[in-house]
């Protein structure tokens, strides 16, 4: 009994032709290269590309993060201007108005779309009726205080449908100068 085995193509063209199949194989050899060769190329494209996004979102985030930043410490500011008013008037309201304010400058949360952080009974407390009838006040300085609960609710907003990295600061910018001129206003 006789076993014959079928030989491979690439054994089968080398017996018949003597040349071994080498024009062929290096043809595929030159092919696979040149593949491995181009995935070699595109995987270093995307590499790049993906260092590049991750460079712009950092820097996107560090701006964020410093706009917030000043925001908060604006926030602060108004709030302990607006703690001084509770305290020389007695006033219950001027000082949950101060924590609100503090609030939209402190609790800003750029991950969050639908409030930016700051709680809906913020937005409450901060809507000026405090401001009514408020006994012990100036004109200026119930005008200072609409206009610091008007930028404060502003600041989360940014957050939900603004540009906070370039509005945050410029509205720190506007509640410094209510702040300063509700301190003018009561002299």
């Amino acid at each position: 009994m006789t076993n014959h085995l079928t030989p491979l193509p690439s054994e089968q063209y080398h017996d018949e032709h003597g040349d071994g199949g080498s024009a062929v194989l290096t043809a595929f050899a030159a092919q696979r290269a040149a593949f491995a060769t181009a995935r070699a190329a595109r995987a270093e494209q995307d590499l790049a590309a993906e260092a590049e996004t991750d460079r712009a979102h950092a820097e996107e985030q560090a701006r964020l993060a410093a706009a917030m930043g000043i925001a908060a410490a604006s926030a602060s500011r108004a709030s302990g201007w607006v703690s001084e008013l509770a305290a020389r008037t007695g006033s219950r309201h001027l000082a949950e108005y101060a924590d609100a304010v503090l609030a939209c400058g402190r609790d800003l949360d750029a991950e969050d779309d639908d409030h930016g952080g700051v709680h809906q009974d913020v937005t409450f407390v901060l809507s000026g009726l405090v401001l009514v009838d408020e006994p012990g006040l100036t004109t200026g300085e119930g005008l200072a205080l609409a206009a610091v609960g008007a930028i404060a609710l502003a600041m989360p907003r940014t957050i939900t449908a603004g540009h906070p990295d370039r509005q945050l600061p410029e509205l720190a910018h506007h509640l410094n100068q209510a702040v300063d001129a509700g301190r003018r206003a009561r002299a």
